[in-house]
């Protein structure tokens, strides 16, 4: 068969009764039988299965059931059982086709469609047919939805209610805001594209809605600026009137604070030129009182020298004038003395005494001077100090006097300053004012906005003969009366005869044609090798076979009676039978199926009678 979910069983099961079951095999499968029984139950059951809708109906059978188990086979071959409570809530998937409490705890699945997760049913099961994050545009703004197993519910699981409809099968929900969507998730199915590349655009509405948010939100931005310019404030004329006298006022501060700060830096700058050359006179004048006392020991010195030359040369002298007379020794005359004892050398040492005193003397008038030439300097660097510091104390009166001049100047235009700030402030507030006073008036103004570019809904009209002429094959299969008159109309996306819309006609053939319209689908998604889920569920598709006296839908209408006089019913269920390598198909019917196909079908009957076969979906409540 090919790719795509097969049912294989549905089970309830609770706590103190039998579990009720109900299998299904590959290609046709027929559950026929009475009235109450359960049939349609089986229908919904399977769509709350597969997370098409929240709940059970509320009926007495089902409260003494309290599980479901959903028996599929995936594409990829994988056997799988989807578990859920009957009160609704979350699933559980396991592998396996399970039919009671497996041993092994089951993955968690969400029964509610979340496109932005993987963790939900519908996920689960669209993932496995290829049809996961398709987005489908339903409105004429690009706006998308995501497609979930409960919105391609209606083209699998057909119930009773809506193959009788006189609503398109394409615009099953019969809601006209809802009618976009159809249409292009039928094309998503013919097709296989969807909408994902679509380029959103606002609407008006969502428009309007954006406008008059941004209007009162720069409401609210004006109000909160009317709140600080406060209701005593100065007029705007009188704002900019204000700020033009500071200004002015400013303007002539601040050339007396230039001038009066020009002043006090002159005589700071002079002040610091007196202390400067001060400093550098008592460097100098240092410098000198050292200078001094080194020269001071070198006249000491030389005084030292001078009187110990003298010595020597006043000792020479002596010496050498007692030379001529008798030895002081030996008495010797002069003229006899063996010995001079030196005297030339006596001589010698007195006369170079002599000269090196007068060397010194020299050097210590030299030295002398010197000193007096630096006393003077240090006098005069002394009296120049003296005078310095007098200039030095008048130069930082001078300063203290300017500087109060200054300091009142500067204070002055500082306060004017302050002022016109907050003046620039108030001025500000009111040209953001008038900013979004304007920006409210240019969101307000109704901007002509020419005609959007318009998307193509739905199906093209090749696509849609294409379609119509598998929906035409179908019902030649079946041998439905004037089925070569049968067409796809796509304006009313729905199968017409001949013309005549498939909402003129009586119930059974509007269940008829509802049916030929769900198997066209199929073929034309296998043929074209398209996702398809791969089953179909159809309830009541042959209405017209029904008793007219005990049925709920009453008595046959004339195209009806004429139906029923065909082989239809035959035909419907061997060509259904043929399709069992392209689709499971699952058939809820009323009336017997006809003996010469019973070979063709697992064919489940519900008797409606207790002890006389299956009873129905549930046994008979005792």
């Amino acid at each position: 068969m090919a790719s795509g979910i097969t049912i294989r069983h549905l089970v309830f099961t609770g706590p103190s009764v039998a579990p009720a079951e109900l299998s299904f095999n590959d290609g046709l499968n027929i559950v026929y039988g009475a009235s109450n029984t359960g049939k349609s139950f089986t229908t919904k059951a399977l769509n709350f299965m597969l997370a098409a809708t929240k709940e059970l109906p509320k009926t007495e059978e089902i409260t003494h059931y309290d599980a479901v188990w959903l028996g599929l086979t995936l594409s990829s071959a994988r056997d799988v059982t989807l578990y859920r409570a009957t009160k609704g809530g979350a699933f559980r998937v396991h592998d396996g086709l399970v039919k009671n409490t497996p041993s092994a705890a089951g993955a968690i699945l969400q029964g509610k469609f979340d496109a932005k997760r993987s963790d939900n049913v519908s996920y689960f099961l669209l993932e496995t047919l290829g049809l996961a994050n398709k987005v489908i545009v339903k409105s004429a703004n690009a706006e998308k939805d995501t497609l979930s197993i409960r919105l391609l519910s209606s083209y699998v699981v057909v119930s009773e209610e809506d193959i009788i409809s006189e609503r398109s099968p394409v615009l099953y929900s019969g809601i006209p805001s809802q009618r976009t969507f159809e249409r292009n998730l039928f094309r998503l199915l013919l097709t296989g594209n969807d909408d994902g590349a679509a380029v959103t655009v606002s609407g008006k509405k969502e428009k309007s809605v954006a406008r008059t948010a941004k209007v009162e939100l720069v409401d609210e931005m004006i109000a909160q600026l009317d709140e600080e310019i406060g209701e005593g404030g100065p007029t705007r004329e009188e704002l900019t009137e204000q700020i033009r006298k500071i200004e002015g006022s400013l303007g002539s501060l601040h050339d007396n604070l230039r001038q009066a700060q020009n002043n006090l830096d002159s005589l700071v700058t002079e002040r610091r030129q007196l202390v400067e050359t001060q400093r550098d006179l008592v460097s100098r004048f240092t410098e000198l009182e050292v200078t001094l006392q080194r020269f001071g020991r070198l006249s000491e010195v030389y005084k030292s020298d001078v009187a110990r030359l003298q010595a020597l040369e006043e000792g020479g002298f002596i010496l050498v004038a007692m030379a001529e007379r008798d030895c002081p020794v030996c008495g010797a005359p002069p003229g006899v003395q063996r010995h001079n004892h030196a005297a030339d050398e006596i001589a010698l040492a007195h006369r170079a005494a002599a000269a090196e005193v007068r060397k010194i003397q020299i050097e210590q008038r030299e030295l002398g001077q010197t000193i007096t030439s630096l006393e003077a300097e240090a006098t005069g660097l002394r009296s120049r100090s003296a005078k310095l510091s007098d200039e030095i104390d008048g130069a930082g009166k001078r300063i203290e006097d300017a500087r109060p001049k200054e300091i009142a100047a500067r204070h002055l235009y500082e306060e004017l300053s302050a002022t016109k700030a907050r003046l620039d402030r108030a001025e500000d507030l009111y040209e953001r004012r008038d900013r979004l006073v304007v920006r409210r008036s240019q969101i307000e103004e109704k901007v002509s906005e020419g005609k959007a570019d318009k998307l193509d809904v739905g199906v093209n009209s090749t696509i849609a003969y294409t379609f119509g002429e598998v929906v035409r094959e179908v019902l030649t299969a079946w041998k439905f009366p004037q089925a070569d008159r049968a067409q796809f109309d796509i304006e009313t996306n729905d199968v017409t005869i001949g013309g005549k819309p498939r909402s003129a006609n009586g119930k059974g053939v509007r269940a008829i044609l509802h049916a030929a319209f769900n198997v066209a689908v199929l073929l034309f998604c296998r043929r074209r090798d398209l996702p398809h889920p791969g089953f179909l569920v159809l309830d009541t598709p042959l209405l017209t076979y029904r008793e007219p006296m005990k049925s709920k839908h009453g008595e046959l209408s004339a195209d009806e009676e004429e139906l029923k006089k065909t082989s239809l019913a035959t035909h419907f269920y061997e060509h259904l039978a043929g399709l069992k390598d392209l689709a499971q198909i699952i058939i809820i019917e009323n009336s017997d199926p006809p003996n010469g196909i019973r070979h063709l079908a697992k064919i489940e009957t519900f008797t409606g009678v207790d002890g006389e076969g299956r009873y129905g979906l549930f046994p008979k409540l005792s």
